[in-house]
Parts: C-alpha cells; structure tokens; sequence
C-alpha cells in the first residue's frame, strides 16, 4: 500500500537574513488509533518524525539543523527521536517544563547530544536550570508586550542562549525586534512554511510487531530480523531509505544486499523506527502487487542462485527495486537514485545491463512475459530450470504475502 509523507518546514533566520534552520511543522492527518492513552500531539510528533525520515533529513535540513516540537512522550522516551542529534534542535514546549519527568526527559536529551529550545518562552520558578541546558529561546512576539519582551531578553542573555523572535509579520516589526535585541527571527514576512510531499510505502503491522518483538528480545537474532525484513517490501524499502541517510552518505560503500542496509541502520535505531511505524501506520496493503514483487525478487534470488550464490541477495534487492514502480506508483529511476545502492543493482534496475540485469530481464519475462529469453540472459538458463524456478518463486511469494497480511488473530501469535 502505498500513502503520502507530507510535512512543512518554516526557515529561520540570523540578523543578515540568512537561513540557520528549519522548524518542522506537522501537516498531515492523524493516523487511526486503537489506543485509549495515545494523545494528538504525541501522534503528530511520531508521524511527523516518520514522515521527515521517508522525505530524507538531508534533504529537509539542506546542512542546516532541524528543529522539532518535543511532546510529552518525546520528553519520557516513549516517542523516540531518529534524526541525528548534531543535527537536530529539540523545541521543548513552555507547558512541559513544568514537572519533574519533562526535566529529567529535557537533561537526558541534552545528554544525548541533542540541542535544546525553549518553545514560546515565559520566565517560571526554576527556568534557570533548564535555560544552562539551553541553546536557543523561542518567544512569542505577538503574545507580549515591548517592555515584557525586553526584560525577558535580558534575563535569558545571562545564560548565553540565542532568542528567537516568533510570528514577526512584518517589516517594521522585524526591524523593532532586531533593535530589542533578538539573534533569529521566524514568520511570515521572511518565509511562509513550505509544504513537501512524496509518495512512499507502508509497512504490515504484522511486520512491525514481529519486528517489535524480535528486537526487544535479548536473544534476538540478526538473522531473523533479515528473514522478516525480507519478505515485506515496503519496511525492505525504508530500511535503504535510513541507511541512504547519515552525514557519511557518500563516503561508505553502497548497499549491495537488504543485509548491508540492516547493519548500517544498527539494532538500536531499528528499534526506534519500529515503535513510531507501530504508532502510526495503518494495517493494510494490496496483496496481489505484494505478491507480485515478492514473487520477482525472489524469481531473481533462485535464478542468480544457478549462476552464482554469491549474487543471490543482491539479486533478491534487484528484483525487490525493480518492483517499485508497481508499488509506488513512481517511476523506478527516482526511486533508485534517492538510495545508496551499488551501481551494478542501479544499472540492472534502470537499464538491465550486467549480470543482474540479465538475471532480471529472465525473471520479468517469466512473470510478466516481457521481451524474450534472447533479449534477457541469452540462454544462460535453459527453459525447464528457470520455468521451475519461476514456479517455486510464484508458490513462496504467494505464501509470504498470506503471512504478512495475516488476519489479527495471526498478529497475536
């Protein structure tokens, strides 16, 4: 089943007016919810996080920081934080200050590395414990008065923070807040909250509680983590999306294989991604295209098994990209070019060249009966195997996607 992540983020600016930042603002709809204690905000920061991470934190902060509104269950550790925290200033709103497990949430934040704001700041009891944890100070520049205003700024000063002008609307305003003394400045007169959206895929929640357990598990295995990743084609595809992240994108070697992605993405951000998708995501996916591209990369994996078993689960992640254009909705080129996968898989993908283009070309024939054999491996299968292959590919997809969209009482077990 594919959905939409959508999300909008308003820069912020310095006193030249350039951009040191961007606040990220939820603007989706609230994901269906059977749980009694799960509040609005705390949905809206889980889908918004799930959402910001689909669209690439590279892409939304532009090398700038990212700043995120911290709920309640943020603060407490229920709603885990997966953006990278030299990167991410957390806006810890002025009614969560206010008791003893926000502050200890704000300090083990800080602790994390985690860069801290103070969200529509007013001076309480206690601020200044908070305020040396501090970096930036949000103030709402609509809801006090000038000398309010000012007498906050020069309290807040002492600490070292940089204060943020909130809702400046206008030109005169901005310059009014500059000379009060603010160091950023945030609204409508500078920039309106720009809107990103992009097509993407959900995960079964059969996968994501399986997942959930696994990983919880102290005797976990990796390997059952891979077997269970394996067989669901969207969670497969946010895995290379996160592991396609990282400030060392670029510097690493590519993902070759489904296995490379897990290593780099680590068990315990696997953890965090897995308890904001069981937070958010619906339960249903259309069986007949997830049967479809399971079948084909496993077509691909049983076929490159003949030639070479080395290349069988680089063969299964051909095969699982190749059918992204199904599931998507997209075209599979923008698919593969926003991932970090290895060149041979991106030419085999886009253009069947090489030896798992070839292998692809085969297992597209034998599903779908496109092109010819000629066309595809050029008699590096003889009919009978590869027609054999083909059937024992179609039999496993056909298993794997009744296990995956399995009834509730399956999700039980």
């Amino acid at each position: 089943m594919s959905s939409e992540a959508l999300l909008a983020r308003q820069p912020i600016f310095d006193r030249r007016l350039e951009v040191v930042g961007y606040e990220l603002l939820f603007r989706g709809e609230l994901p269906v919810t059977e749980s009694p204690c799960a509040q609005d905000g705390d949905l809206m920061s889980a889908q918004l996080m799930v959402d910001a991470f689909i669209l690439g934190v590279e892409r939304l902060a532009g090398g700038k920081r990212l700043f995120v509104n911290a709920d309640r269950r943020i603060l407490n550790g229920a709603v885990p934080i997966v953006f990278p925290p030299e990167a991410t200033v957390v806006e810890v709103l002025h009614p969560f200050v206010l008791d003893e497990e926000a502050r200890a949430g704000v300090h083990s934040l800080a602790e994390a590395g985690y860069t801290i704001a103070l969200d529509g700041f007013d001076w309480f009891d206690g601020a200044d414990e908070l305020l040396e944890l501090a970096a930036y100070v949000k103030i709402d520049v609509r809801a006090h008065g000038p000398e309010e205003i000012e007498k906050t700024l020069e309290r807040v000063g002492r600490f070292g923070v940089k204060s943020v002008a909130l809702k400046v609307e206008s030109w005169d305003e901005l310059e009014k807040f500059t000379d009060l003394g603010f160091d950023l400045f945030q609204g409508y007169v500078l920039s309106r909250p720009q809107v990103i959206r992009e097509r993407t895929l959900v995960p079964s929640q059969v996968t994501n509680l399986r997942l959930a357990a696994e990983l919880a598990d102290s005797d976990g295995s990796f390997e059952k983590v891979v077997d269970l990743v394996r067989v669901d084609p969207a969670f497969g595809y946010r895995v290379l999306q996160a592991a396609s992240e990282g400030p060392d994108r670029g510097l690493r070697r590519n993902v070759r294989t489904l296995n490379d992605a897990l290593v780099m993405l680590g068990w315990r951000r696997l953890q965090s991604w897995v308890i904001l998708m069981l937070m958010v995501e619906p339960k249903s996916m259309h069986s007949e295209q997830v049967s479809t591209a399971l079948t084909r990369a496993r077509l691909c994996e049983l076929l490159a098994s003949k030639l070479d078993p080395a290349m069988a689960n680089a063969a299964y992640l051909t095969g699982l990209l190749a059918s992204m254009d199904l599931l998507l909705g997209v075209p599979v080129e923008s698919v593969v070019d926003a991932l970090d996968v290895a060149p041979e898989i991106t030419t085999a993908v886009i253009g069947l060249e090489g030896r798992l283009g070839r292998i692809l070309a085969e297992a597209e024939f034998l599903q779908l009966g496109i092109g010819t054999l000629e066309d595809g491996p050029g008699g590096t299968f003889d009919t009978q195997s590869a027609q054999a292959a083909y059937v024992d590919a179609v039999h496993w997809g056909d298993e794997m996607t009744r296990a995956l969209l399995a009834s509730g009482e399956d999700r039980e077990e």
